[in-house]
C-alpha cells in the first residue's frame, strides 16, 4: 500500500513536468524514463544499495505490476540511467512538488549543509589529510510546509553566500516568494540588493552585531541594525535544520557514488525522496487530491 501509493505520486508528478517517456525515438525502448525515474526514487527511500535494492524488487512485486515490469532490469541498468538521466529534468521533478501541493506565496529559507564520502573511513580521511572531505548541499525550501524548492550542489569549498542569489532566482521562477530567511552566514549587501530587485522581504542578521551603525557598510545592513527584525518569523529558519536532519537519518549522511555526476544525481534523488515524504506527514496528499478533483 504503501509503495503503491508513492508509486502513484511519483507518476502523477512526473507527468506535470512533462517529462517525456523515452530520451530518444531510437532508444530499445525496454524500459522507459519514468520507470527509470520512481526506481532510483524508491530506491533512494528504501536507503539501499544497488544490489540490495534490486533483490528488494524480486520480493516486492506489487510494485513490479504497477509500474508494469515485465522482468527487472539489472543493477548496472540503473546506475548507468542514474548517470544519463540530465539534472535539467530532475530539478523540474523537484519543482513540481511544490506546485503540486498548490502553494501560492511562499516563506523561503535558505541554508546548507555537507554529506560525507562513504568509500573511506571518517580515521583514514582525517589521517591521510583529503582535501574532499564532503559534498556541500545548499537548498531553499518553504518553511510552512518543508518541502524543498530547488537546490546548489558543490564539490569545492566555498562560501554558503555565493549560491544565495541563484536559489532565490530560481525559487521565485518557480513560484512567487514573499520573504527570505537567512543565517548570519548570509550576511552581504549584494544578497539584500538582489531580494529588493525581486521584491522580496530578506531577513538575514548582521555578522557583527556590535560592530556600531555607522562603521556597517551596505544601507540594508544599517537598517537591520538600526530597526532590528521579526525574530517570530526568523525563527522560521530554524526547520531548515529539520530538513537537514530528516533527510540525514532516513536516507542516511553520506553519498555512495564515486563520480561527481552520479553524485549530484544521487543527492536530487534522495531530495526528491524527502519531499515524498514530507506530503505524506503533512498529510497534504488528501488536500491535493481535494483540490484535484480525485
Amino acid at each position: 500500500m504503501k509503495h503503491s501509493r508513492m508509486i502513484r505520486i511519483l507518476l502523477d508528478i512526473i507527468r506535470k513536468a512533462r517529462i517525456q517517456p523515452y530520451l530518444h525515438k531510437y532508444s530499445n525502448h525496454m524500459y522507459t524514463v519514468w520507470q527509470h525515474l520512481v526506481l532510483l526514487v524508491l530506491r533512494q527511500y528504501e536507503n539501499k544499495s544497488y544490489c540490495r535494492f534490486l533483490d528488494f524488487l524480486h520480493e516486492c512485486t506489487g510494485i513490479q505490476r504497477y509500474l508494469g515490469l515485465s522482468r527487472l532490469p539489472h543493477y548496472t541498468t540503473l546506475q548507468k540511467a542514474s548517470e544519463r538521466l540530465e539534472s535539467t529534468i530532475l530539478h523540474k521533478i523537484l519543482s513540481e512538488f511544490v506546485l503540486y501541493i498548490k502553494v501560492r506565496l511562499i516563506l523561503v529559507g535558505i541554508d546548507a549543509t555537507g554529506f560525507g564520502y562513504n568509500q573511506s573511513s571518517y580515521y583514514y580521511t582525517k589521517r591521510a589529510r583529503l582535501r574532499r572531505k564532503f559534498v556541500k548541499m545548499s537548498i531553499a525550501a518553504d518553511m510552512k510546509y518543508q518541502v524543498v524548492c530547488c537546490i546548489k550542489i558543490r564539490h569545492r569549498q566555498r562560501h554558503d553566500s555565493v549560491d544565495f542569489v541563484s536559489l532565490l532566482e530560481k525559487t521565485n521562477q518557480i513560484i512567487p516568494v514573499n520573504t527570505v530567511l537567512a543565517d548570519k552566514g548570509y550576511d552581504s549587501e549584494k544578497n539584500h540588493v538582489a531580494a529588493e530587485k525581486l521584491g522580496i522581504v530578506s531577513i538575514i542578521p548582521p555578522i557583527y552585531a556590535g560592530v556600531p551603525v555607522y562603521k556597517t557598510k551596505g544601507h540594508h545592513r544599517k537598517m537591520l541594525k538600526r530597526y532590528g527584525y521579526d525574530r517570530t518569523t526568523y525563527h522560521q529558519r530554524n526547520k531548515c535544520e529539520t530538513i537537514f536532519s530528516v533527510i540525514k537519518r532516513m536516507f542516511g549522511d553520506c553519498v555512495t557514488s564515486r563520480k561527481i555526476v552520479t553524485q549530484n544525481r544521487e543527492l536530487t534523488y534522495r531530495i526528491i525522496a524527502y519531499n515524498y515524504h514530507r506530503i505524506i506527514q503533512n498529510n497534504l496528499l488528501v488536500v491535493v487530491w481535494f483540490l484535484h478533483g480525485l
